[in-house]
């Protein structure tokens, strides 16, 4: 099977422009939520999701992170920033590309002085700081979109393996013999059946989400995958009503004069979403409203290795002997870029300690570097991979008609393909996804390691012991070893 690895594909992120309108300022350390719009449906649905990293608030992180910013640019220590100081301040496309990069690069402008000097009194406080990067779309979770481009092509090729009598429809028999039917279409013999196994050359998912979902804003244009979306993201700011004109264009039902009302309403769901490195933790988040779902899921993300190769990088540069000969560099003369910023002691040098405190403070920016990939377009085949690995499990076949019965899709008893939901696939990782994968570490580490297709269950092929220690292991005689059976021997050792 191909599939597509997201780590080589950078967010199309355009950097907002700064907003010197005064905003709502949350309460420092409070968890404040995202809040989406979902159309679509007679009634809307408001979602308000909350993300946290290792239990602490992602906006709460944000909060530490702007504070230390501050701290690091007052270099004469007297709690306000001067025209100078300010200068050297990231970018907003800075702070998003420290996502891949990790560390902020020197691209894009920093906030004037004026847009940050929020109230005109000649300086910048560290309340001022946040004020403005907020109000450009920094500090929070960002939000990427795609749209799946061979959902269709997936669900056709699905429905045609699987009717085996041929008579146009998929009965429920026929669903539960679909493990047995698609075996032949494994060509690469890992017990998996992938997209491109059903589609030949199919890459999975073929998309990732590199256009920035943003609150809408006066005139503003959007591109076509996000004028499809069934998502509006409501602004922070409770005074900004463009989200509600959008709305009220794009569905005539709703009246833009009414939407603020609704918008003080609880919401229709709320979402924590727990992030960390540490194994075993695992996070879903769902919600359906009509014949529209989203689903969501926790994958494994690259921020902490993007900042380990960049602090090794730099480390390195820094290290590195001076060149000789007429032209030559100086020690260092890679990081001239650097040097004005990280020059705590203003004496024209960058020296390993100011070094290590520049990196210390990108170290805190990766922490609250949180995005969430919203993928448009879904159909059949990601309804029955549970997992999001891009491949159909054995358990995942077998449990197929129950996931169709619960999605709705089979009414009167028989599966109706024109019930099928419109499927949302949200994926939230630290920094950019490594795969759109459920991080769904499980087990005891014999059995993690046995699972060599990480399908989350130990087959009899891929089991490495005797025949009669798994058939005692596998208590539900279904013929897998799941995380579930495999944890419980361990318990009955102990």
């Amino acid at each position: 099977m191909t599939r597509m690895t997201l780590c080589a594909l950078g967010l199309a992120f355009a950097a907002f422009g700064w907003c010197h309108a005064a905003d709502p300022v949350p309460a420092k350390g409070a968890a404040v939520p995202v809040q989406f719009v979902l159309l679509g449906e007679e009634k809307l649905a408001r979602i308000d999701l909350r993300a946290e990293v290792d239990g602490i608030a992602v906006s709460a992180i944000w909060d530490e992170t702007f504070a230390k910013l501050f701290a690091f640019f007052d270099r004469n220590g007297n709690g306000s920033l001067d025209t100078k100081e300010a200068a050297q301040l990231p970018s907003v496309r800075s702070l998003r590309q420290a996502m891949g990069n990790g560390f902020t690069p020197p691209v894009g402008a920093a906030p004037t002085f004026a847009e940050l000097d929020r109230n005109g009194d000649g300086k910048v406080t560290p309340e001022e700081l946040a004020a403005c990067y907020r109000a450009a779309g920094a500090g929070t979770v960002q939000i990427g979109v795609g749209r799946l481009p061979a959902s269709v092509e997936l669900a056709a090729a699905l429905l045609k393996n699987l009717d085996t009598d041929g008579d146009g429809k998929v009965s429920e028999k026929e669903w539960g013999a679909a493990s047995d039917v698609l075996k032949k279409l494994d060509k690469n013999d890992d017990e998996l059946i992938g997209a491109g196994e059903l589609v030949p050359k199919a890459v999975y998912p073929g998309a990732a989400g590199t256009v920035l979902l943003a609150p809408p804003a006066a005139d503003s244009v959007q591109p076509d995958v996000l004028a499809k979306l069934p998502l509006v993201l409501l602004p922070s700011d409770s005074k900004d009503t463009h989200w509600a004109t959008e709305i009220a264009q794009r569905d005539k039902r709703f009246k833009a004069a009414e939407l603020p009302a609704w918008r003080t309403q609880a919401p229709g769901t709320s979402w924590v979403v727990k992030l960390s490195d540490k194994p075993g933790t695992t996070n879903r988040f769902a919600f359906a409203s009509g014949r529209f779902r989203v689903d969501g899921w926790v994958a494994s993300g690259k921020v902490n290795e993007a900042l380990a190769t960049a602090r090794k990088q730099i480390v390195a540069q820094l290290d590195a002997p001076p060149e000789e000969g007429a032209g030559a560099r100086r020690r260092g003369g890679n990081l001239a870029w650097l040097a004005p910023i990280a020059d705590l002691n203003g004496d024209g040098t960058l020296d390993r300690k100011e070094l290590d405190a520049w990196l210390d403070l990108q170290a805190q920016v990766a922490r609250g570097q949180v995005l969430l990939t919203v993928l448009d377009g879904a159909g059949l085949f990601e309804l029955l991979d549970t997992n999001h690995d891009g491949a159909l499990s054995p358990r995942e076949l077998r449990g197929a008609w129950e996931q169709l019965k619960g999605a709705g899709c089979v009414p009167g008893g028989a599966f109706d393909p024109k019930a099928l939901p419109n499927v949302l696939l949200v994926a939230a990782s630290r920094g950019y996804p490594q795969t759109l994968a459920l991080d769904a570490r499980r087990g005891p580490a014999w059995f993690r390691s046995m699972d060599r297709n990480g399908d989350g269950d130990v087959s009899r092929r891929e089991f490495t012991g005797p025949a009669d220690v798994f058939d005692k292991l596998d208590l539900d005689k279904d013929g897998l070893l799941s995380a579930e059976e495999a944890e419980k021997s361990e318990k009955a050792k102990k």
